[in-house]
């Protein structure tokens, strides 16, 4: 193989665009029309949502997405002008390029955290200060002891006396 046809192999590199506020996905779809392979990493986590804990997948780096040019003769300039994209970030006016091995780490973080069970995203954890944001312990605090699929017992100083009080993890909030 010649020297021109190992640069030709090369991947394409990554740059990266800012887009407006909660309009990731629109940015992505419209680039995508446009022929440019997209990545908007999404993490999976708990998020209280209605006094209820829900799964969510929200972007990992909010306002941003990841662009590459399908081919080494398409340009850059339409992405600038695409709808839900403000601009792409350059250094100066060079447009910041992203190496291919940190986004392969990115990647593979995306693939573990999103593998992971509630249990293993969720912050109650054993020894963990928590506050109860509603029900009728709402403002106390206490300290997590023990920690199952639907229920969270925490330990609470109630009337001079430490006292076990299971709660729903959607009752809770980290402090």
């Amino acid at each position: 193989m010649d020297k021109v046809e190992k640069l030709n192999s090369q991947p394409l590199p990554w740059y990266v665009a800012h887009t407006k506020a909660r309009q990731e996905q629109l940015a992505l779809d419209n680039l995508q029309r446009q022929n440019f392979v997209v990545y908007l990493p999404r993490y999976k986590r708990l998020k209280r949502v209605r006094d209820q804990q829900e799964m969510l997948f929200e972007p990992m780096f909010p306002r941003y997405i990841f662009v590459q040019p399908s081919s080494d003769q398409q340009s850059l300039a339409p992405v600038r002008s695409t709808l839900g994209v403000t601009n792409i970030v350059r250094f100066g006016n060079i447009p910041a390029i992203v190496p291919a091995d940190v986004m392969e780490r990115i990647h593979a973080f995306e693939a573990e955290r999103n593998n992971l069970g509630v249990q293993q995203i969720s912050p109650f954890k054993e020894g963990v200060q928590v506050r109860v944001a509603s029900g009728p312990f709402a403002g106390l605090e206490g300290l997590i002891s023990d920690v199952s699929n639907q229920r969270v017992v925490v330990l609470m100083q109630l009337l001079t006396k430490e006292t076990r009080v299971s709660l729903s993890p959607h009752q809770l909030e980290v402090v």
